[in-house]
């Protein structure tokens, strides 16, 4: 063979390889695939709702159109899908999962159990902002956010990360509050069977939970809203304070703020950290998308689910904030993560 066909048949091959080795696009890659939706918590509760809502119609809007699965994984308040998701999860774009408000301060203080970094996921968007608000039941002595300083109150925890236990340990250590942690329940519908059986005279639950499952104790005043615990105060609940009326000091306040921070992060959808940017923008893309999608929003409507939708980027710069504390504030915040 003379040089002139050899070099004309290793150019063949050349090109050859070439077309096969070819990347997908994100619609040949999904099409005919199903994915994965993990959700941190147990079925029935909020979580749980807004994670399948998302599973029934986020996967016609990515090209391609892959089916959606939800799989609930519970356990450690959202801990345990969150480190699946960041080590264990397939990186290639076919596992998603539902995050839980606390799981950038988490991280930022240390918790030893953590095996994520949540600077690394690559995030979708926001589901919904769920303004967690502490209720007591009506019979409690617990009226006002005043009373949480002159008496204690039992309140309920699904978790050591669960923001019943490390907001209530951080404002008895900070804001002289008398909460009395009664931890063991599984996840919010648990908390809140507990709160009518009479076991705690309060828990924190979002407040779209709150209206979704239970209007009735809201209207017939079974279930008093103490406090929001929030930054910026729900519109729906005109009459109730936000927890940072508790802050009396600029340090006070600082801590709040990383402790409260996280209901901007919200329920948030989230990619492991090394799916191929392409793909990642494609759901990006497609979920942006889901924020005005007419069947989406009429399936949220027809659940009776409140939706607050944000952009991946709002998503990503507020679980920025939570490592832009200072040494000082992280220290002491760390003091009431048990």
């Amino acid at each position: 063979m003379t040089g002139f066909w050899r070099a004309g048949l290793a150019l063949a091959l050349f090109l050859a390889a070439g077309v096969g080795a070819r990347a997908q696009t994100p619609a040949e890659f999904y099409r005919g695939r199903t994915l994965t939706l993990v959700i941190p918590n147990a079925p029935g509760g909020s979580f749980d709702l807004y994670g399948r809502l998302v599973a029934r119609h986020l996967g016609r809007l990515i090209p391609g159109q892959p089916n959606i699965i939800p799989q609930n994984m519970p356990g450690a308040a959202g801990m345990i899908a969150a480190n699946w998701l960041y080590g264990l999860a397939p990186q290639d774009g076919t596992a998603l999962g539902v995050s839980v408000p606390n799981i950038a301060l988490a991280q930022a203080v240390g918790m030893p159990e953590i095996k994520y970094d949540a600077r690394a996921f690559n995030w979708v968007g926001r589901i919904v902002s769920p303004t967690a608000t502490l209720f007591a039941w009506h019979s409690a002595p617990t009226k006002t956010i005043g009373d949480l300083r002159t008496r204690q109150t039992v309140v309920a925890s699904t978790g050591p990360l669960s923001q019943a236990e490390i907001t209530s340990n951080m404002m008895n250590g900070l804001a002289g509050t008398r909460f009395k942690i009664i931890a063991g329940y599984s996840g919010t519908t648990d908390a809140i069977l507990a709160l009518e059986r009479g076991e705690v005279e309060a828990a924190v639950m979002p407040w779209t939970f709150m209206k979704l499952s239970h209007p009735d104790w809201i209207a017939d005043g079974k279930v008093v809203a103490i406090a929001q615990y929030t930054r910026f105060p729900n519109a729906d609940l005109p009459g109730t304070p936000s927890i940072f009326e508790l802050a009396e000091t600029p340090d006070q306040r600082a801590v709040f703020n990383l402790f409260f921070g996280p209901d901007e992060i919200g329920q948030s959808v989230a990619l492991p950290p090394h799916t191929p940017h392409d793909r990642v923008e494609a759901v990006r893309l497609a979920f942006d998308r889901l924020a005005s999608d007419p069947e989406y929003v009429a399936d949220a409507a027809r659940e009776k689910l409140v939706l607050t939708p944000a952009t991946a980027t709002h998503v990503e710069e507020t679980v920025l904030e939570a490592f832009q504390a200072t040494p000082e504030q992280i220290g002491l915040a760390r003091k009431y993560f048990r």
